[in-house]
């Protein structure tokens, strides 16, 4: 079950242009697109008004946080 504070995030609006949100972005991630341009085709963010300005670093962020999260994994 989900919790009330990660429903939360995940229907925060990281893209406020495009109303993109994290949990949307975090989905794309896990589902292989791992970069910003990935992301930009999937999801159509980051084209708005701003080119990116407000949501570039923290969509970077959620990249990152995917990335070392793959490698505390154990491998099969």
């Amino acid at each position: 079950m989900v919790s009330q504070s990660e429903l939360i995030k995940n229907l925060k609006k990281i893209c406020i242009c495009r109303s993109v949100t994290q949990g949307a972005i975090l989905a794309a991630i896990d589902d292989g697109a791992t970069s910003f341009e990935a992301l930009r085709r999937k999801l159509n963010l980051g084209t708005g008004y701003c080119k990116a300005k407000r949501c570039r670093p923290k969509i970077g962020n959620l990249i990152k946080e995917f990335k070392e999260n793959q490698k505390d994994l154990p491998s099969s």
